[in-house]
């Protein structure tokens, strides 16, 4: 019985990492955005950090907490797209 588990575990655990590992592929080979569009990123992320970092300051932590979370995704995206 454990042996069944223990395989269905193991299936289960392939069958969600190989869709992931194929989409990490697939991203890999896509070309780098333009350079020009990698710079406003990156200038966006600043300002949001900034935005961020003031109105954790002034104690507004929601505000706070919604603009450093889009820095956040931001620099995901400049992450897989422009530093390469």
């Amino acid at each position: 019985m454990k042996k069944i588990i223990s395989r269905i575990t193991i299936a289960i655990a392939v069958a969600i990492a190989l869709p992931t590992m194929s989409f990490a592929m697939v991203i890999n080979n896509q070309e780098q955005y333009p350079n020009s569009i990698c710079k406003e990123m990156y200038d966006t992320i600043g300002v949001l950090l900034t935005v961020a970092d003031k109105a954790w300051t002034s104690q507004d932590e929601e505000k706070a907490l919604f603009y450093s979370t889009a820095a956040a995704n931001y620099a995901t995206v400049y992450e897989v797209t422009c530093k390469r």
